[in-house]
C-alpha cells in the first residue's frame, strides 16, 4: 500500500520531485525513532514492533555517529544493502534523519544528491520545516 501524508501544497510538488522508479519510500524520523513525515509504504514490510525498534536503531545511530564528528568530519549519509533493498539516512543537524528505501539497482547516490538539494533549496522537506543549514 502506498500512501502520501500532505499538509500543504510544497510537500505534494516534492512528492513527484524525489519519487522515482525504484524508491519505495522517503521519510522524516525525529531523534526519538518517530517517522513524523512520509511519502510511500508506510510499513516498511515490518510488524509494528519492529518497525519501531528500526526506526530507533536509525535515530540512536544517527545520535551516536555525532561523536567523532570533530575527529572523522560529519556523516554524510549511511547506506546499508539488505537482500534486494537499499537503506539509505541521511542525517540531518535538527537531530531528524531522512530515511530512503530503494531498490537495489536504483543509483543511490544520485537520489541522496537531488534530497540535499531540495533541502538545501526549500524550508521544507515532507512538509517539516528544515532550514538550509541542516544538512551535514
Amino acid at each position: 500500500m502506498s500512501t502520501i501524508i500532505s499538509k500543504n501544497k510544497l510537500f505534494e510538488a516534492q512528492h513527484g520531485s524525489i519519487i522515482k522508479h525504484g524508491i519505495e519510500l522517503i521519510g522524516i524520523i525525529n531523534s526519538q525513532g518517530r517517522m513524523i513525515n512520509l511519502i510511500g509504504n508506510t510499513d516498511l514490510n515490518l510488524p509494528k514492533d519492529k518497525k519501531e525498534m528500526f526506526l530507533m536503531k536509525i535515530a540512536l545511530r544517527n545520535s551516536m555517529q555525532k561523536d567523532f564528528d570533530e575527529d572523522l568530519g560529519p556523516v554524510s549519509y549511511c547506506m546499508t544493502l539488505r537482500g534486494n533493498k537499499k537503506y539509505i539516512s541521511i542525517p540531518i543537524n535538527n537531530d531528524k534523519t531522512i530515511l530512503v528505501v530503494a531498490k537495489k539497482d536504483v543509483d543511490h547516490e544520485q537520489v541522496i544528491v537531488g534530497i540535499k538539494q531540495l533541502v538545501q533549496h526549500s524550508q521544507q522537506f515532507l512538509g517539516e520545516k528544515i532550514s538550509s543549514g541542516d544538512l551535514r
